[in-house]
């Protein structure tokens, strides 16, 4: 089978409502020789007839329906039906630049390098915020704590080739809807994969629809998936990492407060070790500074006054909304 530059894969679950404006932006891309690959993972709504609307419209859209079996998974069969030198993910929430493909691709071609970085916008409810991804080192150790404790770990801003991934046997993880994404780009740093940053915002993540905060999807569930994430983080990287593993842990330890999914005592026997982790420690998980006053408070202080704490903070958020 010939291969072409880029697949772009969208895994795609109930998103008729956003899912035209993510591809209608990849057929405005400058660049056209690409394919896209539409994942259906069990939609209920409108958004596989979507689907099969756009690869009639333009053929370099491929639909295909199967049934649900979560993110990771998904993105895992996009890979696998992909043939293009180059894959990357977009979202069926987001949207993106024009130039997102070419810019790019010219860059993975001039570089030579296995996965290539942009910035991105951050689309909030009422701005527009910039973020900037540039690595502070480009060293495999560097990179593994940068994307631990720095960088947006999805892969919507980062071209990966595709033979990288494929000689390594690197796949996504079967089963983990959680952190899924970012144990393959540290698989891939790990075994060696060279990257390359390109200082310019090529994809909008839409906030706004799809919450970065751990507060939107607080539920036994996910803090299990959270749990299991950072236990695959933990088998995955070499002693030295302790301070990245154990960050993204509080973000366990959030969702686990604001769902109430454990006793006093369960929570205690999960995550009182965590109390070692100094305030100046709590970096890209905690993304507001009431993230990490309910945190600490709950590791240092008081659960119960941890949960009266998240409890004000759902009342407040109720009356803004």
């Amino acid at each position: 089978m010939n291969s072409i530059p880029v697949s772009v894969i969208v895994a795609i679950y109930n998103a008729e409502k956003t899912l035209p404006r993510l591809l209608d932006s990849l057929r405005a891309q400058t660049m056209q020789d690409f394919e896209v690959l539409m994942i259906d993972d069990g939609s209920t709504d409108k958004s596989g007839q979507i689907c099969d609307r756009y690869a009639a419209l333009d053929k370099r859209f491929k639909a295909f329906h199967k049934p649900n079996e979560g993110i990771g998974t998904t993105r895992q069969f996009g890979i696998e039906h992909a043939i293009g030198d180059y894959t990357i993910h977009a979202d069926a929430d987001d949207w993106v630049e024009p130039d997102y493909i070419e810019l790019l691709y010219q860059e993975a071609i001039a570089s030579g390098v296995d996965i290539v970085i942009c910035d991105y916008f951050d689309e909030q409810k009422d701005r527009t915020v910039y973020k900037k991804q540039k690595p502070n080192s480009l060293d495999c150790d560097g990179l593994i704590n940068d994307m631990l404790l720095r960088l947006q770990n999805g892969p919507c801003n980062k071209l990966i080739k595709r033979s990288s991934y494929i000689q390594r046997n690197i796949t996504y993880q079967k089963g983990l809807d959680g952190g899924e994404d970012q144990l393959f780009n540290l698989q891939l740093i790990k075994e060696g994969a060279t990257v390359s940053y390109l200082p310019k915002a090529l994809y909008h993540y839409d906030t706004a629809v799809n919450p970065m905060s751990a507060s939107h999807a607080c539920s036994l569930k996910n803090v299990q998936h959270e749990e299991k994430f950072v236990s695959g983080l933990r088998n995955l990287l070499p002693d030295g990492f302790d301070i990245g593993i154990d960050n993204k842990n509080l973000k366990a330890v959030y969702m686990a407060i604001m769902s109430r999914a454990y006793t006093k005592k369960q929570f205690l026997e999960h995550f009182s070790f965590l109390s070692r982790v100094k305030w100046k420690d709590y970096n890209s998980v905690a993304f507001s500074f009431s993230h990490r006053i309910i945190i600490w408070t709950s590791l240092n202080i008081s659960y119960k006054l941890a949960v009266f704490l998240s409890w004000i903070k759902k009342v407040i958020r109720r009356i803004r909304s």
